[in-house]
């Protein structure tokens, strides 16, 4: 019995492990949606965005938590934590992938409409796009 209880303990080791590792290297990274037909993504960078489309994620939140923009406009969202957080539709319409420090993300909202969005990695942290 304790040969069982000892081989359950490795195996839920390795495993926690693994999540652990893919985690820190942002392993999920490459699992980001195809966005919906009325958005465009463009590529990652680490130019800090200028002007007032513009999300921080920092301190494990979305700022401005409601950002409005106009049909047509893009938002783009920079991540300045040291952990990795996306930005990703609640229908899942949308999704920039998950964001190392640095690297920033755009989406292009064509429609106009509320958008709500959270982080796929932090599901606590919440916040809405507003297109009119």
């Amino acid at each position: 019995m304790k040969k069982i209880i000892i081989g359950v303990i490795i195996v839920l080791i390795i495993v926690l492990g693994t999540v652990y590792v893919m985690h820190k290297n942002n392993g999920m990274q490459g699992m980001n949606m195809q966005p919906a037909s009325q958005l465009q993504s463009s590529s990652s960078s680490t130019a800090k965005p200028a002007g007032k489309n513009a999300v921080t994620i920092k301190n494990f939140a979305f700022s401005p938590a409601t950002i409005t923009i106009k049909a047509g406009q893009s938002v783009i969202w920079t991540n300045e934590d040291s952990i990795g957080h996306s930005a990703t539709a609640d229908d899942n319409s949308w999704d920039t992938g998950v964001l190392s420090q640095g690297q920033s993300k755009s989406i292009t909202f064509a429609k106009a409409g509320t958008y709500t969005y959270h982080c796929s990695v932090h599901p606590n942290m919440k916040a809405t796009v507003v297109v009119q």
